[in-house]
């Protein structure tokens, strides 16, 4: 009978009319930066921050390509990468921005860019450079490169790389560009 009521008690806690977790269980943004920050830190790295959402297809193009095998080593020596959820449909139950996420994105002026936004962070919270393409000299939030498909956005991307990984080896910016080249990147980069 013990065993019985384990089971009820156990397929109560499962069932979706109890909550397993609370609001406070989940990290907002910041705290997640702030953990990114920290493992950046003890590992001499930076942050790439990345605001991604599950119906962007921008978005998937660039989880392809971050999490490719010849691609990911090179990402991985120069940052911690982390990847935050921004712009969710209110009506959609299974995906949810993280907690904060408007507010991270405020602070960095990048509220009204389109996804998804790479933003590179020092270890220790500074803004380095982002994915927002400037426009004649002038920074316009219009101009965020997203996964980059053609050369003004492949170019700029190694833009991002020379400021945020300056130890960036040739033979690496060469193996990012083939890989971009081979998957449809545009191939007129002045690369």
């Amino acid at each position: 009978m013990k065993s019985m009521h384990a089971v009820l008690l156990l397929g109560l806690l499962g069932s979706p009319g109890v909550s397993q977790t609370t609001d406070r269980d989940v990290p907002t943004a910041n705290q997640m930066l702030t953990e990114a920050e920290a493992t950046a830190s003890s590992q001499h790295k930076n942050v790439m921050l990345i605001f991604s959402a599950s119906w962007c297809a921008s978005c998937h193009l660039q989880q392809i390509f971050l999490a490719d095998p010849t691609i990911r080593p090179i990402f991985d020596k120069y940052f911690v990468k982390l990847v935050v959820v921004h712009g969710e449909r209110p009506n959609d139950t299974r995906h949810q921005d993280t907690p904060g996420v408007d507010q991270l994105l405020d602070s960095l002026h990048d509220t009204n860019t389109s996804l998804p936004l790479t933003v590179i962070l020092s270890n220790s919270g500074k803004l380095i450079v982002d994915s927002v393409r400037p426009v004649y000299g002038r920074r316009d939030i219009r101009a965020n490169i997203g996964f980059p498909d053609g050369p003004n956005g492949t170019d700029w991307l190694f833009e991002m790389l020379r400021r945020g990984a300056p130890s960036l080896t040739s033979s690496e910016t060469q193996i990012i560009h083939t890989w971009l080249l081979e998957h449809g990147s545009n191939e007129h980069s002045k690369r």
